[in-house]
């Protein structure tokens, strides 16, 4: 490359770093540096501890705070912080000795240097189960519950698909596509309440769209190739499942991390009637994975095939569950949703590409079903609210 490549490509980066130096060396905002600061604080975890309360916050500002007190339900309580000044986006522990007791409400407000206060409310107290292998062993099982061993219910449905006709084939097609455009409008839904809740100098939305668009373009370049390599542009029925098993995996993620967010918070009360929603509400969505292999009339795949399209359905909801008891963080958690939403998204326009390009809904029959998919996921929905 020639010198007039080199300075066409590197001369707009040095106008711009001498910009950002000029604006350094002349403070233009030197007049207003009077100002308050702007001083706002993001409760990112809460831990209970016996006689111990860990609180985990982030700046969620531009300026620098400092942590001068702590109240704990109105009174005034020691802490303990490695740094009581956080910078920007920079994020601190507390550990507060505080006789909290289980099932009442804590409330926690933190004082600034400046005199600002920010408070953070738990309605119930509770334990929080430690990172030990009996705990990690219960969430799984708790995700296999809700996620692996419905979807295998759900594909046992497969030997009654195969024998039936092409009309109600056509039927069960629209009915997925159904659940999954339910699945879908849940899953953006999901994604918007948790990104409002994440701290706003992590952007939540963004992160959500971010999560959308990966979830795309993979899915995409992952079609693209099965396409190459099959010659053929139209995907076969157990390329089109497998597309299904996955975006339904990302979805149980996300319920997984609901399970395992409510259970870590205490609310198991909550954590159980999730547990057996999720569980029937997850059933259906075997049969959507294997009403792609119905239509295409070929034979039985190999079990090793209905085991993949298993754990790849239901596995997911394993891990959720980790990362809710956990790590769960809102900011995090609608990346997560906004992967599980664009997954979907991609899977559900592949479908319909795949049904005629939508002309099986113009059916009688393939009305009813893409209707009855919506109603079933909306009704064993109910259980989940």
């Amino acid at each position: 490359m020639n010198l007039s490549r080199w300075v066409s490509w590197l001369g707009p980066l040095a106008l711009v770093a001498l910009l950002i130096a000029a604006f350094f060396i002349l403070k233009p905002t030197a007049r207003v540096d009077d100002i308050p600061p702007v001083e706002a604080v993001a409760f990112e975890r809460v831990v209970f501890d016996e006689g111990t309360i860990d609180v985990q916050v982030r700046n969620d500002g531009p300026d620098e705070v400092t942590v001068a007190q702590v109240l704990i339900n109105d009174s005034y309580w020691g802490f303990s912080m490695e740094d009581q000044t956080l910078g920007r986006l920079e994020s601190s522990d507390l550990h507060i000795a505080y006789p909290w007791e289980e099932g009442l409400p804590v409330n926690i407000v933190l004082v600034t240097a400046t005199g600002v206060t920010i408070d953070h409310e738990v309605e119930a107290a509770a334990l929080t189960p430690p990172i030990d292998l009996s705990t990690l062993g219960l969430y799984a099982l708790l995700g296999i519950y809700i996620g692996v061993i419905p979807v295998a219910i759900g594909i046992l449905w497969f030997p009654a698909l195969s024998r039936a006709s092409k009309r109600w084939i056509g039927f069960f097609l629209a009915f997925t596509v159904g659940l999954l455009a339910f699945l879908l409008v849940d899953t953006i839904a999901e994604g918007l309440e948790l990104s409002s809740a994440a701290p706003a100098v992590l952007d939540g939305l963004s992160l959500f769209v971010i999560g959308v668009a990966v979830a795309v373009l993979a899915l995409s370049t992952l079609e693209a190739a099965l396409e190459r390599k099959s010659g053929d542009a139209t995907l076969g029925g157990l390329e089109l499942a497998y597309l299904i098993a996955a975006g339904i995996g990302l979805h149980n993620m996300g319920e997984g991390l609901a399970v395992g967010a409510a259970l870590a918070a205490g609310e198991a009360a909550l954590g159980t009637f999730l547990i057996l929603g999720f569980a029937l509400h997850n059933t259906t969505e075997g049969l959507a994975i294997v009403s792609p292999l119905g239509r295409h009339g070929a034979e039985r795949p190999a079990i090793k095939h209905f085991v993949a399209l298993g754990v790849l359905a239901g596995a997911p909801a394993i891990v959720g569950a980790w990362l809710g008891g956990f790590a769960f963080s809102p900011a995090w958690a609608a990346l997560a949703f906004g992967v599980a939403a664009g997954a979907i998204a991609q899977v559900v326009w592949r479908l319909v590409r795949s049904m005629d390009d939508g002309r099986a809904f113009a059916t009688p029959l393939g009305a009813v079903g893409f209707m009855a998919g919506l109603a079933v996921m909306y009704l064993t929905g109910l259980l989940t609210i």
